[in-house]
């Protein structure tokens, strides 16, 4: 069965963080461990929320554990990491999989990434978490990463409104960072929404039907579906930017 490690969020009510994503997951077949980076009552579309966001000295301990009774080299073949409250719980989690995970095996898992960081122009976590997330990126180690258009505006340092704007964007966040795969799970141009993939060799984009209501975790659902399949996409017959 595959394997895969979860590093996301929890909520008791509604569908975000892990909450969206493990048993989607597992439906699909994989085996899923999961470490939640909060503990909160409910995500905050709901107007309030009570609970915590997990120490980063547990979240230590977690990995640590896990290590202790599992080879992770071995036992998975994705890890999935998305929201995370501050920079220091991010901080430790690439520590800890740099260090002892990814970086000292031949055989390592797939490092998929949501750098979830805001959305529709504005933050909704701490700013220090960007230049970690950029730190995550320069280590060559991430296989796939799935931003929204404002996460990967603050990453590239374009400000997309454009096709030529979405290639330049690419293009200079390619210059800093050896990340082959990436997938922006919604751009806007001429007031349409597109799903836009992009691989050292070729740049495709796909339409997104919207819906006029509010939705909270797709991107979290986004990217465990992207997780499930990115090896095996094939970008021979989607339109061309």
């Amino acid at each position: 069965m595959k394997s895969l490690l979860s590093i996301l969020s929890h909520v008791v009510h509604g569908y975000v963080g892990n909450r969206a994503t493990v048993f989607p997951l597992q439906y699909t077949g994989w085996d899923v461990d999961a470490i939640n980076t909060t503990n909160y009552s409910n995500h905050p579309g709901y107007g309030s929320l009570t609970g915590v966001a997990t120490t980063p000295d547990l979240v230590r301990d977690i990995i640590h554990g896990l290590q202790q009774i599992l080879d992770l080299n071995l036992s998975y073949d994705i890890i999935l990491t998305g929201y995370t409250p501050n920079a220091r719980v991010l901080t430790v989690v690439k520590d800890e999989l740099v260090r002892g995970i990814l970086g000292q095996a031949s055989r390592k898992p797939h490092w998929v990434v949501d750098p979830v960081l805001g959305d529709n122009g504005k933050m909704y976590v701490d700013e220090k978490v960007v230049p970690v997330y950029k730190e995550i990126f320069a280590t060559g180690l991430v296989s796939l990463i799935t931003p929204n258009q404002f996460e990967f505006e603050v990453l590239s340092g374009v400000k997309i409104e454009s096709w030529d704007d979405v290639k330049r964007a690419i293009g200079e966040f390619r210059k800093d960072y050896d990340v082959e795969n990436i997938v922006l799970s919604s751009v806007s141009i001429n007031n349409k929404l597109y799903c836009v993939g992009s691989t050292p060799e070729e740049t495709f984009y796909v339409p997104i039907k919207t819906i006029d209501c509010n939705f909270n975790g797709c991107g979290d659902l986004f990217t465990a579906l992207m997780a499930t399949s990115f090896m095996l996409m094939s970008i021979a017959s989607v339109p061309q930017c």
